[in-house]
């Protein structure tokens, strides 16, 4: 996946979620006594097998709030319905005021730029390199380093696999284009039995010398079995201005 692909999200950078842990890596710690750790080499074969079971919702909804610093300084929060590419974005508050309307906008064939199967580092694009494993009591984190095998003006530089359903916990990566450069991370966890986004960060520095900072948060995930064709019909005109990703700035 390039950065042109995992650009272009819906109002808030594209990167951050991991309930704000910022870009930086976290440090592999010693294992508990009563948490027993894999091989790598078995975690990466449940990695593959979980990441090809993975099941993708035919609808949803959720809220997701972004805050974004220097390419635009603003906070919204979204309201958002998905059925298969088809989307219906709602902004409800802006810089803490409700609105008292809804900003609606309609896309015919969204891209899902975070979902999971597309972004999580894959052993047929990238080389995995053992770091250690992160431990929480019973809980455990495998973390490796991962070196792409070919240039992309977006890579995964180190991703963490949950040690209980072996997929993607968080994916660190880094972006680089003409625009902007900078790093980030995402976090994944469950929602009912599919396994979501729920946290996005990213810096960069922006080729007109300032630096950007955006966080998105994702909660509120809710399933239908399908939503109302209604659902996404064009809606009277009715806009504000929308949070330009930072992932824009770099293609």
């Amino acid at each position: 996946m390039n950065a042109a692909q995992f650009a272009g999200a819906t109002l808030a950078i594209v990167f951050a979620p991991l309930a704000h842990h910022g870009a930086a890596h976290a440090p592999a710690h010693a294992a508990a006594a009563h948490a027993t750790r894999l091989a790598p080499a078995v975690v990466i074969e449940r990695y593959v097998a979980a990441l090809q079971k993975l099941e993708a919702p035919a609808a949803q909804s959720f809220d997701y709030t972004v805050e974004q610093l220097g390419l635009q300084n603003m906070e919204q929060t979204h309201h958002v319905y998905l059925s298969g590419r088809r989307e219906r974005d709602e902004t409800t508050i802006v810089d803490g005021y409700i609105l008292t309307r809804p900003s609606v906008r309609i896309i015919a064939d969204r891209n899902n730029r975070y979902d999971v199967a597309a972004i999580a580092p894959k052993p047929s694009a990238y080389s995995f390199l053992y770091r250690g494993a992160v431990v929480n009591g019973p809980h455990i984190l495998y973390a490796f380093k991962t070196v792409p095998l070919a240039s992309s003006g977006f890579a995964v530089s180190d991703v963490q696999i949950d040690g209980t359903h072996f997929l993607p916990s968080r994916i660190y990566f880094k972006l680089a284009g003409e625009m902007a450069r900078g790093s980030g991370v995402l976090t994944y966890g469950r929602s009912d039995r599919y396994w979501v986004v729920r946290d996005a960060q990213i810096n960069a520095h922006l080729a007109n010398g300032t630096t950007a900072h955006e966080h998105i948060t994702w909660g509120g995930y809710s399933f239908p079995t399908e939503l109302p064709p209604s659902t996404f019909d064009t809606p009277s005109t009715h806009t504000v201005e929308q949070a330009v990703p930072i992932a824009d700035s770099a293609p």
